[in-house]
């Protein structure tokens, strides 16, 4: 719960996060995301698209600390009494480099072993471009957003291709891709939607075996919903529609510790957590299954993409030590 004082949570996360993505539960209040490359205070919303904002010093994150982060006293991250959820992910502990693999410089920071990498590019000179991400591995999923202005959060899933691209802050389905009709390499990605001289941040996700599973599936509008298999127990899933509209379902094991997985926030909402009781699924010990029926992740015959990050079944722990985890505060 919030304490509406300055705060440092520690949970045990065993790393120091460089990217906390927050919510408030129990009220209307944005997706706040924070990441160590931009700094702490710095605050991007998933659910709009506005450019990013220097919040007030003591009102917001205010620090990336060793086992977990410091917040200030702004509703947005610590209202008084509130119920808050934090998704977090080590990168190299804010430590970053240059990186010149693409035709635009980028700064990067990386988590190899966890498929993870932040990147930043300060001024586009060449676009269309290509972006170093570090990551030496082929990327599955790209989210770019323009910090400087006001942009959609652009998002590339495998599954749907470099013709096409969906919204993080939006339930749409998919548009037209903004990628250069080119697939990202081990390398770099290739990235068409901004102007020379703009600057954006993107979060590159890697698929990693028994830790992350990137890919798509068809629903079948049954409460005997199709059964995903990842290989392991996940701990957090999020899922989105791709060939209909549909918002982005986030699912953890923090929240609903026991089957079904039935508390549901929007990555592309503000609103307040739900518990449902069509939009169920349940974790099993090599994947996930479906178990209700609302479209906006299992209609008939529906494509929809998701990705999801794993928990040991025994200590619900992530099987890649010190790289991600969901707490509750």
């Amino acid at each position: 719960d919030g304490t509406a004082t300055n705060v440092t949570y520690e949970y045990g996360l065993g790393f120091t996060p460089d990217l906390v993505w927050l919510k408030q539960r129990d009220a209307v209040r944005g997706q706040n995301w924070y990441d160590s490359t931009r700094g702490a205070e710095n605050v991007l919303f998933s659910n709009d698209t506005g450019a990013a904002s220097q919040e007030t010093a003591g009102t917001t994150l205010g620090s990336f600390d060793t086992g977990g982060f410091t917040v200030g006293t702004g509703n947005g991250v610590n209202a008084n009494g509130g119920d808050f959820v934090a998704w977090c992910l080590k990168a190299n502990g804010g430590t970053t480099s240059s990186n010149t693999d693409g035709n635009n410089t980028t700064t990067i920071q990386v988590n190899s072993e966890a498929g993870f990498s932040i990147v930043k590019c300060a001024s586009i000179s060449n676009d269309p471009g290509t972006y170093g991400h570090g990551l030496n591995a082929v990327p599955k999923v790209i989210i770019v957003k323009r910090i400087s202005g006001s942009s959609g959060w652009q998002t590339y899933h495998e599954s749907i291709g470099n013709a096409s691209r969906i919204e993080l802050q939006s339930s749409a389905a998919t548009a037209g891709g903004v990628w250069n009709s080119t697939s990202p390499t081990s390398t770099v990605f290739s990235y068409d939607g901004l102007s020379a001289g703009e600057d954006f941040i993107a979060y590159c996700f890697a698929e990693v075996e028994n830790f992350s599973k990137i890919g798509s599936y068809t629903g079948n509008g049954s409460t005997d919903g199709p059964i995903v298999e990842t290989g392991f127990e996940p701990a957090y899933l999020v899922v989105k529609g791709s060939s209909n509209s549909g918002s982005w379902l986030i699912f953890d094991n923090k929240r609903n510790t026991t089957n079904p997985r039935n508390k549901v926030l929007r990555a592309d909402s503000s609103a307040a957590e739900t518990t449902s009781s069509t939009i169920e699924v349940d974790f099993l010990s090599n994947g996930f299954q479906l178990t209700g029926t609302d479209t906006d992740y299992n209609g008939s015959g529906r494509t929809y993409i998701y990705m999801a990050f794993a928990a040991d079944p025994d200590t619900e722990a992530p099987t890649v030590a010190k790289s991600f985890s969901t707490v509750t505060y």
